[in-house]
C-alpha cells in the first residue's frame, strides 16, 4: 500500500487551481481580442506560453525511448489538439461563451462514439440513451430553422468532433 504524501497532495492542488486560472485567463483573452488576433495566431500564443511549464519535462521525455510508433501517435495527438484549439479560438470570438461552453460538452458524446467505432468498445443501453440525449440537447442550443446556424456554430461541432479524436488518440497511447 502507498503511503499518502500530503505535500505531493497540496502541489497536485495548486497546480490544479494554476492550470484553472490560465485556462480561464486564456479563454476571456481570445473573447476579448476577438477578430483581432487570428485563431491559429492565437493558438501559437497559447501553446508558446504552455511550453514555458513544459520545458522541464523535456529532458525526460527525451530519455523516454519512445518507438516510432509511439511518436507518430504523439505528433498526430498534437496536430488533432492544435486544430481543435485553433477552432475553438474562432468560435470563441464568433458566438457567446455559454455556447461554446455548452457545445464542447459534445466530446465525451464523440469520444464514446468513436471509442466504439474504432476501438470497439461496447455500448450499454444507458449511453446509447445518454448520446441521443446529448444529441438533442446540442440541437436545442443551435435551435436550426429558428435561427441561423452560424461558422462559429459550425466551428464547435467540428472542434468537438476533433478534440474527441484528440482524446482517442491519447487513449490508444496509454495502452
Amino acid at each position: 500500500m502507498m503511503k499518502s504524501n500530503p505535500s505531493r497532495h497540496r502541489a497536485g492542488i495548486f497546480w490544479m487551481f494554476v492550470t484553472g486560472l490560465c485556462f480561464v485567463a486564456v479563454t476571456a483573452l481570445v473573447k476579448h481580442m476577438g477578430s483581432r488576433v487570428p485563431p491559429a495566431e492565437a493558438a501559437f500564443l497559447r501553446y508558446l506560453l504552455g511550453l514555458v511549464f513544459l520545458l522541464p519535462m523535456l529532458k525526460d521525455l527525451r530519455e523516454a525511448n519512445l518507438t516510432p510508433r509511439q511518436w507518430k501517435l504523439f505528433g498526430m495527438r498534437g496536430m488533432f489538439h492544435a486544430g481543435a484549439v485553433i477552432l475553438w479560438f474562432y468560435a470563441m470570438t464568433r458566438i457567446p461563451i455559454a455556447e461554446v461552453t455548452a457545445m464542447n460538452y459534445l466530446s465525451p458524446v464523440y469520444v464514446t462514439i468513436g471509442a466504439a467505432i474504432f476501438l470497439g468498445e461496447k455500448l450499454a443501453m444507458r449511453r446509447i440513451v445518454a448520446i441521443l440525449i446529448a444529441l438533442f440537447g446540442a440541437a436545442i442550443i443551435l435551435r436550426p430553422g429558428f435561427r441561423e446556424v452560424s461558422s462559429g456554430h459550425l466551428a464547435m461541432l467540428v472542434t468537438a468532433i476533433v478534440f474527441a479524436g484528440s482524446y482517442l488518440t491519447a487513449k490508444i497511447m496509454a495502452g
